[in-house]
């Protein structure tokens, strides 16, 4: 079974341990990408601006699945070149400058547009797909770059300390978030400010991240065996975890749009993102502490928190309903501490790039779930979407027990 190293440490001051440079970038890179995600948080922030707007269920699930399917869908059809580069890093820096015009697209759209809602939509869904786009390109060098540069056993300490510190900057940013909401200023102008905020924490995160001192190593002139992975018993089992996740993110969203438009908690958005992000960083004390013994366990408590996330949201009132975003926060942070550290775990490094593309690429296929989720939600209404994905969650924690461990 695969260990962390202990060193005699407490698990805290061993993930925040930053002497080590690489490692130090990484982790803060992970702090100001937390930080931008809390101002473009797609199922808070992003899904209640498009309520807000008016736009039909389908919509509001189509922006979190833009961002996350954008982000991984080309990496199966960008692995071959990427394999064959000596150095990653070069490319996560040429793309840097290109997602980040995406969201400054979405910020100014939001600074100009508001006397036209036709054009503040067009803008904002370009700007969107132009940042989840070049996502989608930076994303395989980014991973192949921390798979090079961090020990196996240092991986889950990496993303738990860039989660337990960036998840502390989203709480406070939270806070921020309710306040500029709630600031006399006519819509859409308190977004516009809170996309600007996001677009500048992205940024500085992403530039941090491209000064990592990557080891070069000889191209890859063979042809990447996509098979080759698939072949693998223990691949396929994960591969069918992380489709059934992706499935079961087709609520996701809805929380926020069914506290604003049934709940009318439309005020409590910024409440609810500090609670998600808090929520978030304390529980990967726990989920890192875990993981020393195998992202399994980790993967298996994360799908149980999921399928009572949405139980609750039917049973709850509006006064109570943000324990809601605090699971979230809790069992997204599992989510994606497991499935991360399990890909680059269990692939061995002749097969990294072919495992990481073509996982990434199929999740992110079924990760428009959350169209199918807002079409739902139109159709049957919200209770009927919360009790479907309860049941993927449920379906989920069923299949991650045949999970092998790392080995």
């Amino acid at each position: 079974m695969w260990k962390a190293p202990r060193e005699g440490k407490s698990t805290i001051l061993s993930i925040l341990d930053l002497r080590e440079r690489n490692y130090r970038l990484a982790v803060v890179n992970g702090w100001l990408v937390w930080l931008g995600d809390a101002f473009f948080n797609p199922n808070i922030v992003l899904a209640g601006f498009a309520a807000k707007l008016g736009a039909p269920g389908a919509l509001i699930g189509l922006l979190p699945a833009l961002l996350q399917a954008g982000g991984m869908v080309p990496q199966a059809f960008l692995a071959p070149w990427v394999a064959r580069l000596p150095r990653k890093i070069v490319l996560y820096r040429k793309v840097a400058a290109l997602r980040l015009s995406g969201l400054v697209l979405m910020a100014l759209s939001a600074f100009l547009f508001g006397q036209n809602p036709s054009l503040l939509l067009l803008g904002f869904l370009l700007g969107l797909l132009l940042n989840a786009l070049f996502t989608g390109v930076s994303s395989l060098p980014f991973w192949e770059v921390v798979a090079k540069t961090t020990p196996q056993g240092r991986r889950a300490h990496l993303f738990s300390a860039r989660n337990l510190v960036g998840g502390l900057l989203a709480f406070l940013a939270g806070f921020l978030v309710r306040l500029l909401l709630a600031l006399p200023l006519p819509f859409p102008l308190p977004y516009a400010l809170l996309f600007a905020l996001g677009a500048l924490s992205y940024g500085v995160g992403w530039y941090l991240f491209g000064l990592t001192e990557e080891p070069e190593e000889a191209p890859k002139e063979a042809r990447l065996d996509f098979k080759a992975p698939l072949r693998r018993p223990a691949f396929r089992r994960y591969l069918g975890v992380r489709l059934l996740l992706a499935l079961a993110g087709l609520a996701e969203p809805f929380y926020a749009a069914y506290a604003v438009r049934v709940l009318g908690q439309g005020e409590e958005l910024g409440l609810y993102l500090a609670l998600y992000a808090l929520a978030f960083t304390l529980s990967n004390l726990l989920w890192a502490r875990m993981a020393e013994r195998g992202s399994k366990g980790v993967l298996k408590a994360g799908a149980f928190l999921a399928l009572l996330a949405p139980l609750l949201a039917l049973l709850l009132p509006p006064g109570l309903f943000g324990l809601v975003f605090l699971l979230q926060g809790a069992y997204l942070a599992a989510l994606g501490l497991s499935t991360t550290t399990l890909l680059l775990n269990l692939a061995p490094p002749e097969e990294r790039s072919a495992a990481i593309g073509l996982a990434n690429t199929l999740a992110g296929l079924f990760a428009f779930s959350p169209v199918l989720g807002g079409y739902l939600a139109d159709w049957l209404g919200f209770p009927a979407l919360f009790l479907l994905a309860a049941l993927l969650y449920a379906l989920t924690l069923l299949l991650g027990r045949e999970l092998p461990e790392e080995g």
